[in-house]
């Protein structure tokens, strides 16, 4: 009820001149990037994607975390695969488990990955959070593994780390590096699952050329925006993948009730943040400076 409110045709302009003029306002203030760090943000901007290696960023703790992640998902392995064997179609390592390992979920808050999320969504950043995704490969193309774009935000920032190497047959991350103008304040916001034929129609019949897959072995890093961008899960066919994602968007995202999609308990993410300086804590806790109308809202379920 609320994502249709939000997308009636006076809301929708109403909400795009706010979100117009509050880019426009912060536009001074964005953080001053290094070279490697702008050149991740133009080639969000153009293309919607970056890849290199945590190595290459040189991110503090990343192999710590990395290797905390792998351990963790290494022993959820046996249970993400009855889970598949069950009938889920989309499995995380249980939120409660990396809560347990603080590090994991504050790698995300670091200055350096606000700094690039800010200066590619245009506006102070919110921090969704952590999951670590498990792919069995079981070849199935359901629920994330069939094109989509994400809900949360107008555009968002994801940050993907592989855990363990990924090629083509072990489920890499796909997007498509072309956009349409159809998704915007002007024309709604539209977010169902597509096929062959609805990316034709919406991107143009030669949209696979621009496809891209994700290779690359463990300590790759993925930056990519999964709200102006098609993407999937390429469905695993030799080999289970293992990978950590991270994800940002505006303090005041479009949509603050298709948010927190990690499944991490409120209070829990209070905990963590209480101790943080005041950048990190408002990133970590951006709900709670919504207005009441839209925190009396209640997220949609995972």
């Amino acid at each position: 009820m609320a994502l249709k409110l939000f997308n009636r045709p006076g809301v929708r302009i109403l909400l795009g001149r706010k979100y117009s003029d509050a880019i426009r306002i912060h536009q001074p203030i964005l953080p001053r990037l290094s070279e490697i760090d702008a050149k991740i943000v133009d080639a969000l901007e153009r293309d919607g994607v970056y890849i290199t290696t945590v190595d290459a960023l040189g991110l503090a703790d990343a192999n710590a975390v990395i290797e905390e992640a792998r351990t963790l998902s290494e022993a959820f392995a046996d249970e993400a695969r009855a889970r598949v064997a069950n009938g889920e179609v989309f499995v995380i390592v249980p939120p409660d488990r990396i809560i347990d390992h603080p590090s994991i979920y504050l790698f995300g808050l670091q200055d350096r990955l606000l700094d690039i999320a800010e200066s590619y969504i245009g506006l102070p950043p919110a921090y969704d959070g952590v999951t670590i995704n498990y792919t069995v490969a079981d070849g199935r193309e359901v629920s994330t593994r069939k094109w989509h774009r994400d809900w949360e935000d107008r555009r968002m920032l994801k940050v993907a780390i592989y855990l363990d190497d990924v090629d083509e047959d072990g489920g890499p991350f796909q997007m498509i590096r072309r956009h349409d103008m159809l998704q915007s304040d002007e024309a709604g916001f539209n977010y169902e699952l597509v096929d062959d034929a609805a990316l034709t129609e919406t991107l143009g019949a030669t949209y696979a050329d621009d496809i891209v897959s994700c290779c690359g072995p463990a300590g790759t890093v993925i930056f990519t925006d999964t709200a102006r961008f098609f993407h999937r899960g390429k469905p695993a066919t030799a080999r289970d993948r293992m990978a950590v994602f991270y994800s940002y968007f505006a303090q005041r995202p479009r949509h603050p009730f298709l948010c927190e999609r990690t499944g991490m308990q409120r209070s829990d993410i209070s905990r963590l943040a209480k101790p943080l300086p005041p950048r990190q804590q408002r990133a970590a806790l951006w709900r709670q400076y919504l207005s009441i109308a839209l925190r009396i809202i209640p997220p949609a379920s995972l």
